[in-house]
């Protein structure tokens, strides 16, 4: 073990001078007690980058096939989009995935803006606040719930979750009920989903949501 005669302290390893003074050691030089290991390559840092190249070349290969083909439909730009949506809601996911829950909420708002956008692209078909978004709130619900049980979490990490995913389900029903929207069993079936949660959520977590919002607000 190296020996700081300035310092007059023992220092293991084997730099040549003292890190509190800059002198030069006595001593022979000793190895650390704990080895240096090897960073380990994350198994997943492979699949995303050959799922990336494999993204680029379905981009080329249908640009390429589409600007060959006689016509003015440009079919590739959707494929593009489509890809890149994808690509935007698995990232967000993995960005998060060390707070389920908060991934999950993240989730609720990019697909929400995302299927909004494809249906203003595709035409304003209305499918969208008709269809995908009143089921895609209810299967919120369940997955935000399921996730909670299977992770055994605490109630404090889940509950506003759930909360911001029921109140959220409440928006076709009050769309439908102003006249916005026509078709109505979409609608309707996911709030009485939100209800029914909203209500289990009360009746079983109310004390602690009530808890939990308080310190929120506190905050």
């Amino acid at each position: 073990m190296r020996y700081c005669e300035t310092c007059g302290i023992s220092i293991s390893g084997t730099i040549e001078y003292c890190p509190l003074c800059q002198s030069k050691l006595s001593g022979e030089a000793q190895e650390d007690a704990y080895p240096v290991l090897p960073l380990r390559r994350k198994p997943h840092g492979l699949i995303v980058r050959f799922i990336a190249l494999i993204t680029i070349i379905a981009v080329v290969v249908c640009t390429v096939i589409n600007l060959s083909l006689p016509g003015n439909q440009r079919w590739s730009v959707s494929v593009t989009a489509g890809l890149a949506s994808a690509w935007l809601s698995v990232g967000m996911t993995i960005r998060r995935r060390r707070n389920p829950m908060k991934a999950a909420l993240w989730q609720l708002g990019l697909v929400s803006v995302l299927v909004l956008l494809w249906d203003w692209y595709t035409g304003c078909g209305g499918w969208s606040i008709h269809f995908v978004l009143p089921v895609f709130f209810s299967c919120m619900q369940f997955a935000v719930s399921i996730t909670a049980w299977v992770l055994r979490l605490p109630p404090s990490d889940y509950m506003l979750y759930l909360l911001l995913c029921i109140l959220a389900g409440f928006i076709p029903p009050i769309l439908l009920l102003c006249g916005v929207l026509r078709i109505t069993y979409p609608s309707s079936i996911c709030g009485g989903i939100s209800v029914i949660f909203l209500a289990a959520l009360l009746l079983f977590k109310g004390p602690a949501l009530r808890h939990e919002l308080v310190r929120r607000l506190h905050l």
